[in-house]
């Protein structure tokens, strides 16, 4: 009897190259949840704005671990005082955006009272991080990011990581501490995606291409026999996805989702086949998408790294044991 897909993965030896891949298809996954939990209803880019100025906002107080504990609790958010300012400027440039629409945008953000507007830039203020939608979505988000974490440890394909230097204590749910690395970890990864791609939007459009074509695969499928020689998943495996889906999935107007993808597809980083869009593994073996996948592994160790020195994900492995069965 022909083995499933997923009897296949798990029995197919697998290989680190093809372990780091599945890693990476993980993580894309992940991180298009995250960006859609943050974003909600609003526009795409408001949420790229949004969080690209609170974690610079916060930056100093990411970088020590003592600020990270003493700010780590839902009711324990850092100061207005602690936020640096960021400007327009250093915005535009790190999202490689017009500057005259992070202006635009970001104007917006302090009329809806998102953000404020202070000397030497804008801050995402304590109020903002204290109302009731900022604790939805960062809940999700903690949710989220918890279950991927349980996902990857349980797979075997989290290695190596530090042990806690810090103890924030068993009854204490680090929202806040998570909340800034894991943002940090999406903004790196955006980064590395316009440096890979160029563009933010046809970045973030081709992840999710990527992402449809292979969310059918059960979450240990790994390359290997049937796929390319260096561990791809075999284009035979992939399943189109419409650019319908993909505007709705990014909350983007679909002709807005189309003018990216012809670009895509001009650049050969998607193909058309029946039923929609597919990222190839020619695409894949690039090198600018090679050194994307490598760069972006090595962020998500580092992110969960910084959790595990943090004490997170000692918090979270005791939940886990603490949580009845069934």
């Amino acid at each position: 009897m022909p083995m499933s897909v997923g009897q296949a993965a798990v029995e197919r030896p697998s290989s680190p190259f093809a372990d780091a891949r599945l890693t990476n298809r993980l993580a894309m996954a992940y991180l298009l949840d995250s960006i859609a939990i943050f974003r909600g209803e609003d526009h795409l880019l408001d949420a790229l704005l949004i969080s690209a100025i609170s974690q610079a906002n916060v930056d100093s107080i990411s970088r020590q671990a003592d600020l990270q504990v003493t700010y780590a609790a839902p009711d324990a958010p850092p100061p207005d005082a602690l936020r640096r300012p960021v400007s327009m400027n250093a915005l535009a440039t790190s999202l490689r955006l017009p500057f005259e629409t992070v202006r635009r945008r970001v104007r917006g953000l302090v009329a809806r009272g998102t953000c404020e507007a202070v000397s030497g830039g804008v801050i995402v203020p304590t109020r903002a991080v204290n109302s009731p939608q900022y604790f939805e979505t960062t809940f999700q988000s903690y949710e989220r990011l918890r279950a991927f974490y349980y996902q990857l440890r349980d797979l075997g394909l989290l290695k190596e990581l530090p042990p806690p230097s810090v103890d924030l204590g068993g009854e204490l749910t680090p929202l806040r501490t998570v909340a800034r690395v894991s943002n940090g970890y999406a903004l790196r990864v955006i980064e590395s995606v316009m440096q890979a791609i160029g563009d933010l939007m046809s970045g973030v459009i081709l992840i999710e291409v990527l992402r449809g074509n292979t969310e059918h695969l059960a979450a240990d499928q790994r390359g290997g026999e049937g796929a390319s020689p260096d561990d791809y998943i075999a284009d035979e495996l992939r399943r189109p996805v419409n650019i319908s889906s993909v505007a709705r999935r990014i909350g983007l107007p679909i002709e807005t989702v189309r003018r990216h993808a012809a670009t895509l597809l001009d650049r050969g980083l998607c193909v058309r086949v029946k039923g929609g869009l597919m990222v190839p593994t020619e695409a894949l073996a690039r090198p600018n998408m090679v050194a994307f996948g490598t760069e972006h592994f090595l962020t998500l160790h580092r992110m969960f790294a910084a959790l595990s020195q943090l004490g997170v994900l000692a918090v979270w492995d005791k939940a886990e044991l603490a949580a009845p069965a069934g």
